[in-house]
């Protein structure tokens, strides 16, 4: 493995009114982390269908990372989700920051019904609850813009033929949002970013497997 190996970790601008958002909170703290030869680096996505599947293709063609680290909030959530699956519908009630609402639409009409992660999302979960933060398997990533760049970053990489380990985390909301039918179970910031390093650490001992075959 190269010295300048690197994880790509992504987080979300703030949406729906509010000024933080849990995912950016906790993947800006990642910038510069360094585990094994790899080196973590942090970038901010617009919170916008097709914006944040652009600048991420961008960042992964740029950086060219030997892993990536898609991060999100989901309010509702008690615990971190590590996300099994993305859909290929966008589906929600709500517009996305570029004002673009979508409802019951398949983001690309040459894709199956949904692309599966490229690690093992119960490898990952079991670490972070190893690490005393609550986690599980998700298998449904919503229909808002966390399930659609998701969904675009796993159709990029097949379509390069890239093999590296991508996965994307729900975040439950930091102690301090107020956003409509929040779970009462909080991450603090640094919480969350703990689950992120124990995350991008499994993603890099799967980089690590992949490039010893």
């Amino acid at each position: 493995m190269s010295s300048a190996a690197r994880i790509l970790v992504t987080g979300f601008e703030p949406f729906g009114g509010e000024t933080v958002n849990a995912s950016w909170e906790a993947a800006k703290e990642l910038e510069g982390w360094r585990h094994d030869e790899f080196t973590a680096v942090a970038r901010l996505l617009p919170c916008a269908y097709d914006s944040s599947v652009t600048k991420l293709i961008h960042e992964i063609e740029t950086i060219r990372p030997e892993a990536l680290l898609m991060t999100g909030q989901a309010a509702r959530r008690a615990a971190v989700s590590v996300e099994r699956f993305a859909r290929n519908l966008d589906d929600a009630a709500a517009a996305d920051n570029d004002s673009v609402l979508r409802k019951m639409m398949r983001i690309s009409d040459d894709a199956p019904a949904r692309l599966e992660a490229t690690a093992s999302v119960s490898a990952i979960a079991k670490a972070i609850r190893d690490a005393g933060i609550p986690a599980r398997v998700s298998t449904d990533a919503g229909g808002f813009v966390c399930n659609h760049l998701y969904f675009g970053a796993l159709q990029h990489l097949g379509d390069q033929g890239s093999a590296i380990p991508a996965i994307f985390l729900h975040l439950p909301v930091t102690p301090e949002q107020t956003p409509p039918g929040a779970s009462a179970k909080r991450l603090t910031p640094a919480k969350a970013a703990d689950a992120l390093r124990v995350a991008a650490a499994a993603l890099i001992r799967a980089s690590n497997s992949v490039a010893a075959v």
